[in-house]
C-alpha cells in the first residue's frame, strides 16, 4: 500500500467544493487533455528566464498529478509538490525518487520555512477561498517557504478579461460524457456549475475561483513581503495586457 505523507491536518473537517471536486475521477476525465507540451514549454521558458542554479529546491503548490513537479525534476532540480487531493498525491507517488517527493498538505498551512529557491503556483490554483483571509494565508504561507531573494510564481487567469468575456455556458463530451459548464460572475468570483449523469446518476459539482486582478494580486503580496518584478500574459511569456492578455503570470522575489 502507498503511504501517503500529510505534512498538517486539513484546515477544516469539513469538505469544501475543492475538497469534493479534486478527488473526484470526473474532475480527471474532464481535464485530462491538459497540453503536456505546453506546461513544457512554459516550463522552459520560465527556467530560462528565472535562470535557477543546477539543483535548486523547488516547490509546487497544489501540483495536481504531477505534470509540471515531474517535468521540472527530470531537468535536475530537487522537487517537492503537494496538493489537498488524496487521489492526485497517491498517482505521483509512483514518479518519486531521491529528488523528486510528493505531500498531502493544505496551501493555508506553512509547509516549510526559508527552505525553497523557487516557488510555483500555477494553473489558476489559487483563489478558492470565500474568507479573503485564507487567500492571504496561501501568499503568505508561500512567501515564509522561500528562501531570502528566492522567487515566487503565480500563474492566473487575467481576471480583467473573464469579466469582460461575461457569462457563458458549453457542452464537453469526454468518454462518453456530457459535460454541462455553467460559467457565471457573482460577487467577486467565478463559478462554474458542472452538471452530467454517469452510469445512471446525475451528478453535480462547482468551480469558484476569485476574481483576482492585478491590484489583489499586488496587496497580497505586499502582504507576504514579496517585491513583483515581471508580468507575463501567456504561456509564451509575452507581455501582460489587462485588457486582452489571457494570463497573469507574475514573478516575485522575498525581500
Amino acid at each position: 500500500m502507498t503511504m501517503i505523507s500529510k505534512v498538517k491536518p486539513l484546515v477544516s473537517e469539513k469538505a469544501d467544493w475543492f475538497e469534493d471536486w479534486f478527488n473526484s475521477p470526473y474532475y480527471h476525465i474532464l481535464y485530462k487533455k491538459r497540453d503536456e507540451l505546453e506546461a513544457e514549454v512554459f516550463i522552459d521558458a520560465l527556467i530560462k528566464f528565472i535562470q535557477p542554479n543546477s539543483g535548486s529546491r523547488v516547490l509546487d503548490v497544489a501540483c495536481g498529478k504531477g505534470r509540471h513537479s515531474i517535468y521540472l525534476s527530470r531537468k535536475g532540480f530537487d522537487v517537492t509538490g503537494f496538493d489537498l487531493s488524496f487521489e492526485s498525491i497517491r498517482h505521483n507517488k509512483k514518479f518519486e525518487n531521491e529528488k523528486l517527493t510528493f505531500y498531502l498538505h493544505d496551501m493555508r498551512e506553512v509547509f516549510r520555512s526559508n527552505y525553497f529557491d523557487l516557488v510555483l503556483n500555477l494553473f489558476s490554483s489559487f483563489g478558492y477561498f470565500e474568507k479573503e483571509r485564507d487567500n492571504i494565508r496561501c501568499i503568505n504561507s508561500h512567501a515564509t517557504a522561500l528562501k531570502k531573494g528566492g522567487i515566487f510564481v503565480l500563474d492566473y487567469f487575467n481576471a480583467k478579461k473573464v469579466i469582460h468575456t461575461g457569462d457563458s455556458s458549453s457542452n464537453i463530451v469526454i468518454d462518453g460524457i456530457n459535460f454541462l459548464i455553467e460559467k457565471s460572475i457573482q460577487n467577486d468570483f467565478v463559478r462554474k456549475k458542472i452538471t452530467f449523469s454517469d452510469k445512471g446518476h446525475s451528478l453535480f459539482f462547482e468551480e469558484n475561483l476569485l476574481l483576482a486582478e492585478k491590484k489583489i494580486i499586488d496587496k497580497y503580496f505586499n502582504i507576504a513581503g514579496l517585491e513583483v518584478y515581471k508580468l507575463f500574459g501567456s504561456y509564451a511569456l509575452e507581455p501582460f495586457d489587462e485588457k486582452n492578455s489571457e494570463r497573469l503570470i507574475v514573478l516575485a522575489k522575498k525581500i
